[in-house]
């Protein structure tokens, strides 16, 4: 029993969609993710330190910029050229001009004062004569520590090797300013005395010490996205590590890891003869790589498993209607003529349940025919009689009636028989349900007749002018009778006076427009904007409204134009108190005698 269900079930159309979706979506997607990590994991390493080499070429830039700006500033000794100032200090130094001298004192001040106000990184500037004594200026206020030996032997000595150049000391505090913790990076430049001949070697006369907060460093290098286990060092030219992210590094000589798990890259800055050298952990970096890849790898397996479960779901709604088919077919089989397929979507499973829907009918509708046609063809028959004998035996009646009057002498009620007679003939008539425009206006006249002869001339009066090529335009039976019959109701008997009703019709854009005016009592805004509200509602909610405003046969003739033509079709209406009420219709202009 098992195998043979299991034998249906790898023949069904379910099995076939469901290994066909499978196959075509799982190959591609299996080959596509194969290719994908093998090649993700070089092209991310290759990107990873492209990055990193960018990076660190950055950060030479920025480096080798923050070592030109300081240069610069340290040169403010020699461009200084206030009167009195170091411009001439220099020589007056070197001429032997004292120390103590106030005017030397003066400008040394002013020098130090500029140098400070230059960045906001410098947080200490010093000057120190050659001969012996210094002066200094702390952005905070504090003063050097007479006890310290400033500057330390091993800055003067790398001026003395390089009296020429700008030094740059590691960072370090600052611990020969009292009460000051602050971590810093010294540029040191002489102050040479070339004696008027530029390009010769002159003697040093001072030196220009430039303590800068480590934090001008730091900008640079946090701005960068390093790992922790990264390393970023400024080096220079002797291999001395000048500063680093790794602060234990500092003042240490760089030296690459014995082992080759590091890769390093490095940026020259040839103006100070720095580097900037880039130390990246290829365990780390592959690490990452390889979680990339851990992470790709599960989003492609829960794909796959999306996949399947896709392709089962899929096929199983695409069978699924054919098994209902099915079950109905056998159903009809049995006789069950009554079984119908609901239909669920628009496709050509849907087409299919459709058109067996249909089959069914007709198979039932051609059984009724075969065994029910000889009575329903009687029972047709008596009841079209019986319709027939209804109207016709009123007609004779009303004839009857209107004769007596005529043999009478009474002229009036005869022709107000006639009139009814022709307006019951056209009501009760069981043919089509539209009739021309030219039908409708005969309806009019002799509607219009029974209430002239009912009120008399002297209170009512109608202009109809209609255009010829709308005459032919079919509409519903009985569309504007109503109006007329509201307009005298309601228009025209409650004022004292003689009422006129105007109805006129044309073709506009395609659409036949009818409009019936009279000079009656007319509306205020409030009763106009509730009988146009009660228009647009459903016709029970509406009728009590309707009923006390007058309108019934105003909102049925609306309800039925809007339901055979579209919401955009109906009937308008305008009103002014004292003035009169204007009713439109508007519908498709369609000549001929078929329904809408």
């Amino acid at each position: 029993m098992n195998a043979l269900k299991l034998n249906r079930l790898r023949k069904s159309i379910f099995a076939k969609f469901a290994f066909s979706f499978i196959i075509v979506g799982l190959v591609p997607l299996l080959a596509v993710s194969f290719f994908s990590l093998n090649t993700f994991g070089s092209y991310m390493q290759r990107y990873t330190i492209n990055n990193f080499e960018q990076m660190v070429m950055n950060a030479g830039n920025n480096v080798n910029e923050l070592y030109t700006k300081y240069n610069n500033i340290s040169k403010l000794m020699y461009a200084y050229g206030q009167p009195g100032g170091v411009g001439q200090l220099a020589k007056r130094i070197g001429e032997g001009a004292p120390a103590g001298d106030s005017q030397i004192a003066a400008s040394v001040d002013d020098l130090l004062q500029t140098v400070v106000a230059t960045d906001v990184h410098i947080r200490s500037v010093a000057f120190v004569f050659t001969g012996g004594g210094y002066q200094d200026l702390n952005r905070a206020g504090s003063r050097i520590d007479f006890r310290y030996d400033f500057p330390p032997p091993a800055w003067r000595q790398a001026l003395l090797d390089r009296p020429n150049r700008l030094a740059m000391f590691p960072t370090h505090h600052q611990d020969y300013y009292l009460n000051s913790g602050t971590t810093v990076l010294t540029f040191a430049r002489n102050l040479i005395d070339v004696a008027g001949s530029p390009g010769l070697d002159g003697k040093v006369v001072g030196s220009l010490y430039v303590d800068v907060s480590v934090d001008a460093f730091a900008d640079i290098f946090n701005r960068l996205t390093i790992d922790r286990h990264d390393g970023m060092y400024v080096v220079d030219p002797d291999g001395w590590i000048l500063y680093s992210n790794k602060n234990d590094r500092i003042g240490q000589r760089f030296s690459a890891a014995d082992s080759g798990d590091y890769r390093y890259v490095k940026q020259d800055m040839p103006d100070a003869g720095w580097h900037v050298i880039g130390e990246v952990d290829k365990d780390e970096l592959f690490r990452k790589i390889n979680g990339i890849k851990n992470t790709i790898a599960v989003v492609i397996a829960l794909s796959i498993v999306a996949l399947v479960l896709v392709a089962i779901w899929f096929s199983n709604n695409l069978s699924n209607p054919i098994r209902v088919i099915i079950r109905h077919m056998a159903k009809v089989e049995s006789g069950d003529f009554d079984t119908q397929v609901q239909v669920r979507s628009p496709d050509e499973i849907g087409m299919l349940a459709r058109g067996f829907n249909k089959m069914t009918d007709r198979l039932k509708s051609y059984i009724d025919k075969v065994y029910v046609a000889q009575i329903k063809q009687k029972q047709a028959e008596l009841t079209a009689l019986k319709s027939q004998i209804r109207p016709h035996y009123l007609y004779n009646t009303l004839e009857v009636i209107r004769m007596s009057a005529v043999a009478n002498d009474d002229e009036e009620v005869a022709d107000m028989i006639l009139a009814l007679s022709r307006q019951l003939k056209y009501v009760l008539d069981y043919g089509d349900e539209t009739v021309s425009l030219s039908d409708e206006k005969s309806n009019i006249e002799q509607y219009f007749k029974l209430m002239s002869l009912r009120y008399g001339e002297q209170r009512l009066a109608m202009d109809i002018r209609m255009s010829g090529d709308a005459l032919n335009c079919q509409l519903p039976k009985l569309s504007i009778q109503p109006l007329v019959e509201n307009a005298i109701y309601h228009g025209i008997m409650p004022k004292a006076s003689k009422g006129t009703i105007r109805i006129s019709a044309e073709i506009e854009d395609q659409r036949l427009v009818v409009t019936v005016d009279d000079d009656g009592i007319g509306m205020g805004p409030e009763k106009l904007e509730r009988i146009r509200a009660r228009l647009d509602r459903d016709a029970e909610s509406a009728q009590p409204e309707l009923q006390e405003n007058g309108g019934i046969g105003i909102k049925n003739v609306h309800d039925r134009l809007a339901a055979l033509y579209g919401p955009e079709y109906g009937v308008r209406i305008h009103s002014t108190p004292n003035i009169g009420t204007s009713v439109r219709l508007d519908l498709p202009c369609r000549e001929g005698r078929n329904e809408p």
